[in-house]
């Protein structure tokens, strides 16, 4: 468990410090790169030059100097970008559904042709570097490890499905090639379209269209008909859910509301991007100056103390592009925040004093409850209140001990769900993801964050008063890493499960209420055109 669990500093740190310079260096070279790919996809290797890039990046053409020893080491940087992000957000994730090989080749199908992998613009700079003769070495030197490793991937899935179904007589290496070359043909149309003539759905419906064709019991040929089972599911669950909020039953979620991006994306808008959520302790930002930062998939907030003493809670996004402004999950900055790569700078309370853009930093809301320092996304729609009663307001003066930020491949209802599977004395849930532990040696805050459908974040705050200065327990070592590793195995088990899921023994009324509120969100997925598990 150690091995998974990344300290987070939460000690002061200079704005000037190296860190904060290899920050700021990694930031223009990122937009170098950035430039590059945009060059490259409108004019190839080449015709473009680094007068063409630093004219898309607006910087000086001497600037390049720093960053690459040459035209051609930018080329490279930019496709070896490309192949690092394929890399790790297609292979990484669909290599950890293995178990599930069924899942793990929808999830496939979802990743490779999601506009974030598959945009036009970076689609075009894969076969750029492939199809001219002069850039081809370098394409082999960078991505033909890959392309060798994502097709031994769906080979293997491919394999794992065969013998899940039986079906034996199939041959895995024609079936590979083929949805290979399918998604190959769908990339190479991406490359000659603009993004709003993509339609990815119908391009997602093909693919699944050739799995189906091979495999007709495992997946649904006909979209509509996948869409009237999930409508049938989702009111189903509605209904149960609902009555299981009034006493009359358990209203288990079905299994696909673990791993469903639709009802991760409703999750996003109509859970969490109203909610409070603790940021931090009012004793971590004493001075004028001091600063905390936190991200979350829907908001990234900058907490900092003001000369005049107040606290603002600010986007943490420059005003021109939302990249961060601060990197550092808490340090000091004198006077102002900048933005180097703009030349923007703004005062403590997020007003600007300097450069061209649109206005101010935007504002998020702030509140505190005792030590507690929490906010939310501006004017959010469905705001939620604070519960009546946080039992925090007669703790004494807190410090945050230790900060743990863990890894957990299971979505985070099923952390949640735990829980809440019985009310405690000394544990007090927080909606819809927080929940303070009076339990543990000192008081300890725990915030799961959803980070894509079946993975998830957790963040453990340890805290003590500033009187007990006796080293704390790391979460790793306790309970809480067996609750991780039950959340992970049940994630797995409901990865294999078909669609009804049913739940022995009783169920406490809040694992009852919330059921029914993710009930509820399911439904409102029936109205949608398409139902993305």
């Amino acid at each position: 468990m150690k091995d998974r669990v990344a300290a987070v500093s939460t000690g002061h740190e200079a704005d000037q410090t190296p860190q904060g310079h290899r920050a700021l260096r990694m930031r223009k070279r990122q937009r170098l790169i950035d430039a590059c790919i945009s060059a490259l996809h409108l004019y190839g290797p080449s015709r473009t030059t680094v007068e063409k890039v630093v004219a898309i990046a607006k910087l000086s053409p001497g600037i390049v100097r720093f960053y690459f020893d040459s035209k051609d080491a930018m080329l490279v940087a930019s496709l070896s970008y490309l192949a690092a992000e394929f890399e790790e957000r297609v292979l990484g994730e669909v290599a950890r559904l293995k178990h599930a090989p069924a899942r793990a080749l929808e999830r496939l199908v979802e990743l490779y042709l999601d506009p974030e992998i598959a945009s036009p613009r970076k689609v075009s700079v894969w076969y750029s570097f492939w199809g001219e003769a002069s850039s081809r070495q370098e394409y082999l030197q960078i991505c033909g490890k890959k392309d060798e490793d994502f097709a031994a991937l769906v080979r293997e899935l491919i394999d794992g499905l065969m013998a899940e179904a039986g079906l034996h007589h199939l041959d895995a290496d024609a079936i590979s090639l083929g949805l290979i070359g399918v998604l190959e043909v769908l990339w190479q149309s991406f490359a000659f379209q603009d993004e709003a003539d993509i339609d990815r759905a119908a391009a997602r419906r093909r693919t699944m269209a050739y799995l189906a064709s091979v495999f007709p019991g495992v997946f649904a040929a006909d979209t509509r008909l996948q869409s009237t089972v999930a409508v049938t599911e989702v009111h189903a669950t509605a209904s149960r859910a609902v009555a299981a909020d009034r006493g009359e039953s358990e209203g288990a979620l079905p299994p696909w509301a673990y791993r469903s991006a639709a009802l991760f994306e409703l999750e996003r808008e109509r859970l969490f991007r109203p909610a409070w959520q603790v940021a931090g302790l009012d004793s971590q930002l004493r001075r004028a100056g001091d600063f905390l930062t936190v991200s979350w998939p829907w908001e990234r907030a900058l907490l900092v103390r003001a000369p005049d003493g107040r606290l603002h809670a600010l986007r943490n996004a420059c005003g021109r592009q939302p990249h961060a402004l601060l990197e550092a999950p808490a340090g000091h900055v004198e006077q102002t925040l900048r933005c180097a790569a703009h030349d923007l700078v703004y005062d403590l309370a997020g007003a600007l004093l300097q450069g061209a853009t649109p206005g101010d930093l935007t504002q998020l809301e702030l509140t505190q409850v005792g030590p507690l320092l929490l906010v939310r996304s501006p004017q959010s729609a469905g705001a939620v209140a604070l519960p009546p009663a946080v039992p925090v307001r007669e703790w004494p003066q807190l410090q945050v001990a230790r900060t743990e930020v863990m890894t957990v491949d299971a979505d985070w209802k099923l952390l949640v769900e735990q829980w809440l599977e019985r009310e405690w004395a000394d544990r007090h849930f927080l909606s819809p993801n927080q929940l303070i532990d009076l339990s543990a040696d000192g008081p300890r805050l725990m915030q799961v964050v959803p980070e894509a459908p079946g993975r998830a974040r957790l963040v453990c705050l340890t805290l003590r008063s500033g009187r007990n200065r006796r080293a704390p327990r790391s979460a790793s070592d306790s309970e809480l890493g067996a609750e991780i590793a039950l959340a992970e195995s049940t994630q797995r088990g409901l990865d294999a499960l078909p669609v009804e899921r049913d739940d022995a023994g009783p169920v406490s009324p809040p694992l009852r209420r919330f059921r029914a509120e993710i009930a509820m969100l399911l439904s409102r997925i029936v109205s949608a055109p398409t139902i993305v598990r």
